[in-house]
């Protein structure tokens, strides 16, 4: 989740909507709906703009109602009925199929591909929940996650921000409520699924709510403050929203419904994870807690004085207090200066002395064992409110309905106990995220990376099948490389196709929009605007949804037992889960390029891997995927598509089948994607698309003429860059991340060559609805003895991110 500022939020309610026409060149539109409307315009002559470094950008934008054509993935959703209801088989989830029933002869399984929906674009005119339910089918997705929609309660009615009003909770918006219902129709009738969020943003008050008060007078909890999931009081306001809104939105038997998420990145465990404890229990609180876990403790011992001979901490019959994550950095610190000080010459000593370097391998000190039995508690009584909140939901539905409890790495390895009860694991994940130095989410001071997953971000894409329980479905419902990282094109086809080679279940991206009024240019996290990313949205749906990546054919169980997961979550160290990963059966994160990976929690399982390390180069044994970390590029192959990703500057990559290469001045990187769009191999295809994608921005305000936004260094840091100022704001780092229009994306000459079966062949550059503009000449577009050569981006006037071939055989 990602929770913008005020100053953002302001911006955005004030922002004009603009919206581009499907011709190359830029049109300003005023918006006559919370979507808005694209309106004609005389167009600038196509050309290409350098920047202050030389490169080259174009102005593109995209007509999203208008799209049709090659790019338009919409035959791939069905309306849905009661045989496309979601359930959990096995590890994966499956159609009930025609019959209604589940774990019949008739069941089928079903990926998600989606997208997240936050604050007021879950609330959208009757008009525009149409048309958005449209667009979102168009791209390929068929889920999306309702998200930040009890975030900011409020009176706004058009359109509304939330589903709450300021009055206790939950005090229900009817006017949110009853779009909201309107709009989970409309997607149903696309074929699209929702994935309901229940607790994400609510930050309880007191004074409303009827609860003790907080520390230092504050008004409301702090965003994520698990403070919600242990006091009783809580806990039954949130049963209760949850029944509420179930019945308000008509979810009893929906087919819409897909899945049900609890609580959004917040879990005790997390809170402690995190040493974010005491805005987790704040002292009026505290006593409430302090009961729990005394109570737990004497279900587990019986007695306090056999509590503390175990734990060697204590004595009597006096009953034990909470920890805190000081108490475990001490504890873990005193074993961890012995090791220190008997290192060095003696380190075989030190090993045989105080155990081996596996932060999974437990230690039998009382104040160990004391610690251990604490978060163990904490994972129980995460565990018992995911249960409980789990059993409402699948009262108010059915018990098919798939439930999950918070996110993987909001509670690290002792999350596969909090979330035993929970029908299926999920996770987030982003490349590049913003940093900000002063004050969260100041929209003038933030700074980032530009990196790459294809310059070694990759690992941690990789590392992500190591957070599924082999005995469930794995999601990951937030995931993005966020504007204005220059790479970010490679996100959406990356993932779609490690997903699909791990045999994931579902992607959400992160995010379509999350303001008031709607826009069509890069603004942090979102997909409209962004138009690098949207040109290759379909294909990525494509990809996952129907399997142009073959899932990898082993499937390693990796052993994490019990104790090895309490000793992991006793230790500060953040990489502690991967760290016993590799030490005790040899599995990292690169193993997912060989194999399909999940953790066996029962531990049952027997493995022992060959390390492969960190920045070697990766070829799966079906031959679909390869990645040469030196030179920083990754290659996709299959049958029906073809992918060439990262810095391939102008050598020539690929083999005889298809091959590309970069020409003239550029920075070196692209993301180029092929696609059959007739189900045939690539050889044989009489209809493909090609998309070609890099760096996408903004126009810098009151620039004449216009030019395209400027990446310049932080506060002249090598290490971190962000966008150049705005003018009239003095004093500041950063340029704000929603940028003003048009938009231009960099240009991406090259040379693409496809082996075909074809005698003939017409290329054709498309413009921003997909409708074909003319079809290149024969210096751009050749076949020559089986060889179709394309020659894309080389003039302005053909300049896209999409181009449609057709053969005649």
């Amino acid at each position: 989740m990602k929770r913008p500022s005020i100053e953002r939020l302001a911006a955005l309610a004030l922002a004009a909507c603009a919206w581009q026409s499907a011709a190359a060149a830029p049109v300003m539109a005023t918006p006559t709906s919370v979507i808005g409307n694209a309106t004609s315009a005389a167009s600038d002559i196509p050309e290409f703009r350098r920047n202050d470094a030389g490169i080259q950008f174009y102005r593109f934008g995209i007509d999203q109602d208008a799209l049709s054509g090659a790019p338009d993935q919409s035959a791939l959703n069905q309306p849905l009925d009661n045989a496309a209801r979601i359930f959990v088989r096995g590890n994966h989830f499956y159609r009930v199929g025609p019959d209604g029933r589940a774990n019949t002869a008739d069941d089928a399984r079903v990926r998600l591909y989606g997208i997240n929906l936050s604050f007021a674009t879950n609330f959208p005119s009757d008009a525009d929940a149409a048309r958005l339910a449209k667009r979102l089918r168009k791209l390929g997705f068929n889920a999306v996650r309702l998200h930040h929609m009890d975030t900011s309660p409020g009176t706004e009615d058009n359109p509304p921000r939330s589903l709450l009003t300021p009055g206790p909770y939950p005090s229900f918006n009817p006017t949110a409520v009853a779009r909201l219902r309107n709009f989970i129709g409309a997607l149903g009738r696309e074929g699209i699924y929702v994935n309901l969020n229940l607790h994400v943003g609510y930050r309880f008050r007191p004074a409303v709510d009827q609860l003790p008060p907080l520390d230092n007078k504050a008004q409301e909890t702090a965003m994520g403050a698990p403070v919600n999931v242990y006091y009783p009081r809580m806990v039954a306001l949130q049963e209760d929203y949850a029944r509420q809104l179930i019945r308000a939105l008509g979810l009893r038997g929906n087919p819409t419904l897909a899945m049900v998420e609890i609580n959004n990145e917040s879990s005790l465990l997390a809170a402690w994870q995190r040493r974010e404890w005491s805005a987790a229990v704040p002292k009026a609180y505290e006593p409430e807690l302090k009961k729990q876990w005394q109570a737990w403790v004497m279900r587990r011992y019986g007695a306090y004085a056999k509590a503390c001979d175990t734990w060697k901490t204590c004595s009597g019959d006096s009953a034990p207090s909470l920890l805190t994550p000081i108490d475990a950095d001490y504890a873990a610190g005193k074993i961890a200066q012995w090791r220190d000080k008997i290192g060095g010459k003696l380190q075989t000593i030190a090993t045989r002395l105080l155990g081996p370097s596996d932060p999974g391998t437990p230690s039998d000190a009382g104040e160990a064992i004391r610690l251990r039995d604490f978060l163990q508690f904490l994972a129980d009584t995460d565990r018992a409110y995911f249960e409980r909140m789990r059993r409402a939901v699948h009262e108010e539905t059915d018990p098919l309905v798939p439930v999950t409890g918070t996110q993987m790495s909001y509670g690290g390895a002792l999350n596969f106990d909090s979330q035993a009860g929970m029908d299926y694991i999920d996770e987030h994940f982003y490349i590049d995220h913003p940093d900000y130095p002063g004050k969260a989410w100041d929209r003038y001071d933030w700074r980032f990376r530009d990196s790459a997953a294809s310059g070694g971000e990759l690992r941690r894409i990789l590392g992500l099948s190591l957070r599924r329980d082999a005995r469930k479905p794995f999601v990951v419902s937030e995931f993005n490389q966020p504007f204005p990282n220059r790479q970010s094109s490679e996100i959406q086809p990356l993932m779609a196709a490690i997903a699909a080679a791990q045999d994931w279940d579902g992607l959400f991206f992160f995010d379509y929009m999350d303001g008031d009024n709607w826009s069509d240019t890069p603004s942090a996290f979102t997909l409209s605007g962004d138009w690098g990313k949207f040109a290759q949205t379909g294909q990525s749906a494509l990809i996952f949804r129907r399997g142009l990546m073959a899932p990898l054919p082993p499937q390693i169980d990796v052993p994490l037992r019990q104790q090895a997961r309490l000793a992991i979550a006793s230790v500060r160290d953040i990489g502690a889960f991967d760290t016993h990963l590799a030490v005790a059966s040899g599995v990292t994160p690169e193993l997912a390029s060989q194999a399909r990976v999940a953790i066996d929690v029962s531990g049952a399982a027997q493995v022992k891997q060959a390390p492969i390390a960190a920045d070697a180069p990766l070829h799966s044994p079906n031959g679909q995927f390869d990645y040469a970390p030196l030179q920083r590029t990754i290659e996709l192959r299959t049958d029906q598509m073809r992918a060439f990703i990262g810095f391939l500057q102008t050598r020539k990559s690929g083999d005889a089948a298809a091959s590309v290469n970069l020409v003239g001045k550029n920075r070196g990187f692209a993301s180029i994607l092929v696609t059959a769009l007739d189900n045939r191999k690539l050889e044989a295809s009489r209809h493909l698309l090609v998309s070609l994608a890099a760096a996408v921005t903004g126009t810098q305000a009151g620039s004449s003429p216009q030019r395209p936004k400027e990446i310049v260094r932080y506060k002249n840091d090598s290490q971190w860059v962000t966008l150049e100022t705005d003018p009239g704001i003095t004093g500041r780092p950063s340029g704000a991340r929603d940028v003003e229009g048009p938009v231009w994306m960099e240009r991406t000459q090259a040379q693409l060559n496809l082996r075909t079966q074809a005698r003939r062949a017409s290329v054709y550059p498309l413009d921003g609805s997909g409708k074909r503009m003319a079809a290149l000449g024969a210096n751009r577009a050749a076949l020559a003895g089986g060889v179709l050569t394309i020659q894309m981006q080389a003039d302005a006037a053909e300049a896209s991110p999409w181009y449609e071939v057709v053969v005649d055989e």
